[in-house]
């Protein structure tokens, strides 16, 4: 499994991505996870994937508040 930190940045963003609230996530539990994202600011696993392609398409608010990209 790949684990990639995303990148926090402000709330205000412009472009075609999808918002994603992220849920807590327990990767021991979760099957077939290939890509695990990180929050860039808490380190929390935000989302999981089959590959990165997946992730560049939304923002991913963390639960602590931030919002994450690749």
């Amino acid at each position: 499994m790949i684990m990639t930190s995303m990148r926090v940045f402000p709330s205000l963003f412009i472009g075609r991505r999808d918002l994603v609230d992220a849920v807590q996530i327990d990767l021991e539990n979760t099957a077939n996870v290939r890509a695990a994202f990180t929050c860039g600011a808490c380190d929390e696993v935000i989302l999981v994937a089959e590959d990165e392609n997946a992730a560049r398409e939304v923002v991913v608010k963390c639960r602590c508040g931030e919002y994450n990209q690749l």
